[in-house]
């Protein structure tokens, strides 16, 4: 499963400019991407959305699966 910091890795893009286009801070991003936060669920639609990462793989149980 596509992880978010795969994701980021791979198409170049910076923790500030997909916070920007999600709408949140720059420090949720590189938290998230680190696996050291949980985002809300509109947050981790709005990043899936964004990214074609899967909303699970956001998540505390999905994130298991994506490793």
């Amino acid at each position: 499963m596509l992880t978010l910091a795969k994701h980021l890795s791979e198409n170049g893009i910076t923790d500030a400019a997909l916070a920007l286009k999600v709408g949140c801070d720059r420090s949720m991003i590189s938290k998230l991407r680190a696996g050291k936060a949980t985002p809300s669920l509109p947050l981790a639609v709005a990043i899936s959305r964004e990214t074609g990462v899967p909303v699970e793989a956001l998540l505390p149980a999905g994130k298991e699966l994506a490793q």
